[in-house]
């Protein structure tokens, strides 16, 4: 097999990452509505960045022979150049990880805007209008109440 068959075959896990990613992207900005902290948005940016980057990677070291036969490059020169890709890559990864756990943890917290109610949550009563109760039918306006009944 040539090595660029190995390479696709190799890319077979990171394509899949890749899908995931993808999935994790589209349900963390819907959730965004219900609340999904943008940690969690950026994090599967990275996540998908950082792999998209692994296997454009994959692929152009197939020529690491042709590198090296050249004669232009020594082998410590293309272990620098692979240390120099390698170590971005895993940082952006380790990235994505911290921006996750910081999204989970920030998940568990009460919302800080103390003024904001949370998602569905029952609405004060309009000003000349009795509070609602969960179950209950809409209130009648006080203008349109039959007179001596009340809610």
């Amino acid at each position: 097999m040539s090595p660029f068959t190995f390479a696709s075959i190799e890319t077979i896990p990171r394509v899949l990452q890749l899908v995931v990613g993808l999935l994790g992207l589209v349900f963390s900005i819907r959730g965004r509505s219900k609340g999904v902290s943008g940690l969690m948005v950026g994090a599967f940016v990275v996540m998908l960045v950082t792999t998209a980057a692994g296997i454009a990677w994959q692929f152009l070291s197939v020529e690491v022979p042709s590198w090296s036969a050249s004669g232009n490059l020594s082998a410590d020169e293309i272990r620098l150049i692979f240390m120099g890709v390698g170590i971005p890559l895993d940082a952006a990864a380790l990235l994505s990880w911290l921006l996750v756990a910081l999204a989970v943890v920030k998940s568990g917290r009460p919302p800080r805007q103390p003024g904001l109610a949370p998602v569905n949550y029952p609405m004060a009563a309009q000003p000349g209008f009795p509070a609602t109760q969960p179950g209950h039918s809409q209130p009648i306006p006080p203008a349109q109440q039959p007179p001596g009944t009340q809610h």
